[in-house]
């Protein structure tokens, strides 16, 4: 067989050619979506895991326009949930814009719409066998869904 080395030098000077100037409009365009994150990020209703009692939030859950902590993004992943860290993944537009229009807040109002006061509380940040039959109830069984609140992020 042949060397890969011309294929190489090709996809090489093809990057290269990519990250000329139009990069730079789009850097800018990122790091503003990436200001909103953290902006969105921020607000009170976003600030602790919605899936547990935990004070984390440095991971979204795409499916449902969601923050949680590390533990809880573990276990969604579990579930085949698409999970990004807010610190280390890029976001797309889209995907800014439906946390924008979403967030714990809403979320809560569509998948805890019928829980109790009770059956609304988190489990205990660390309980990973109550977090993971929480989650289940909640997005798997929908249990207390209702999308009278708003639509689920897509």
């Amino acid at each position: 067989g042949g060397s890969p080395a011309p294929l190489l030098s090709a996809v090489v000077s093809v990057r290269k050619s990519l990250a000329g100037a139009p990069m730079a409009t789009s850097k800018k365009i990122e790091e503003k979506y990436q200001k909103m994150l953290k902006e969105i990020q921020k607000r009170p209703e976003n600030r602790h895991c919605f899936d547990c009692s935990g004070r984390g939030n440095q991971y979204v859950v795409l499916n449902y326009g969601v923050f949680v902590c590390t533990t809880c993004s573990g276990i969604h992943r579990e579930e085949q949930h698409k999970i990004k860290s807010v610190g280390m993944s890029t976001f797309s537009t889209e995907e800014i814009k439906a946390l924008e229009r979403g967030g714990n807040g809403t979320a809560k109002s569509i998948w805890l719409a019928k829980a109790t006061q009770s059956e609304g509380q988190p489990p205990p940040e660390g309980d990973i066998p109550k977090i993971r039959a929480h989650i289940k109830a909640k997005y798997t069984q929908k249990r207390w869904y209702d999308e009278g609140g708003a639509p689920p992020p897509a």
